[in-house]
């Protein structure tokens, strides 16, 4: 390395590490996706929300137990229809969605899709406890 490059060489450094800075969080890619979900996220936080819990089981569409997870994880957006979610119980609301067929509704449920997030918040579910909730949800009541 010549005399003169070494210079160079820690001025660009120098000024790279300036432009882009310094910082932990420089490193993070922060995607339209990604804050389109962090909005939607910030908006249903900031929402102050009269929720009821749901206490009839309709035993032909859902057991007890993923009835509890509905009121843990899915019953937050889609009892008032947060977001843009389909509220429970309104069919029409729900047959567009249904038209893309029961494994896009689960992929959706499972991966996340527009402002629904990953795993609908429900992380110990399996692709039969999504289609389970996406039949209970999408059923008139």
């Amino acid at each position: 390395m010549s005399a003169h490059t070494f210079p160079r060489a820690f001025a660009a450094m120098a000024f790279s590490a300036l432009l882009f800075g310094c910082t932990e969080k420089s490193s993070e890619m922060v995607t339209p996706e990604k804050a389109s979900q962090e909005a939607a996220v910030q908006e249903m936080t900031d929402q102050e929300v009269e929720t009821q819990p749901v206490t009839e089981v309709d035993a032909a569409h859902i057991s007890p137990k993923l009835l509890e997870t509905y009121q843990q994880t899915c019953g937050s957006c889609h009892e008032k229809g947060l977001v843009g979610a389909p509220i429970t119980g309104d069919a029409e609301a729900w047959k567009p969605r249904l038209a893309k067929g029961m494994d896009t509704m689960v992929k959706h449920a499972r991966d996340g899709f527009n402002t629904m997030p990953p795993a609908g918040l429900c992380f110990h579910c399996s692709d039969e406890d999504y289609a389970a909730l996406i039949t209970y949800m999408s059923t008139a009541k």
